[in-house]
C-alpha cells in the first residue's frame, strides 16, 4: 500500500518514503546509481554484509557480483548513516529524474509534494 502524499507532506522524506519514491522515478537511474542505492538499502536493513562462508559472492552473474561488491564496499557504515545517505541519494534522483504520480481509483485528486 503506497504511503499517502499527505503523510509525506506532514512528516517529510524518510527512509521508507525514499524507498517507495525510487520505484516511482520517471526514468531509470544509471547502473552506478542503482548499485549505490542497492548497497545503501541493504546496509540500512541488514547492516554489514555477512562473511563469505555465509553469503557467497556470486560467480556466474556479473550484475549480482557488482551488487555484492557494492554492498561490501560500504561495510562498516552504520545502519542509521546508510539510511541518511539513502534519503539524500533519493532526493537527488527525484530532482534529476522526476517521479510518476500514482493515482488511486477511488480518488481522482492527486496530491503532490516537492522535496
Amino acid at each position: 500500500m503506497p504511503i499517502s502524499e499527505l503523510e509525506k507532506k506532514w512528516w517529510g522524506m524518510n527512509f521508507n518514503i525514499a524507498a517507495e519514491e525510487m520505484r516511482r522515478l520517471k526514468e531509470t537511474p544509471t547502473e552506478e546509481e542503482q548499485l549505490a542505492l542497492y548497497s545503501l538499502y541493504k546496509q540500512a536493513h541488514h547492516g554489514d554484509i555477512p562473511s563469505e562462508d555465509l553469503y557467497i559472492r556470486p560467480n556466474s552473474d556479473t550484475w549480482a557480483q557488482r551488487k555484492y561488491d557494492a554492498w561490501l564496499a560500504i561495510k562498516g557504515k552504520s545502519q542509521e548513516r546508510a539510511k541518511e545517505d539513502y534519503v539524500q541519494a533519493a532526493q537527488e534522483m527525484i530532482k534529476k529524474y522526476g517521479r510518476n504520480i500514482v493515482r488511486s481509483q477511488w480518488n481522482s485528486q492527486v496530491w503532490t509534494v516537492d522535496y
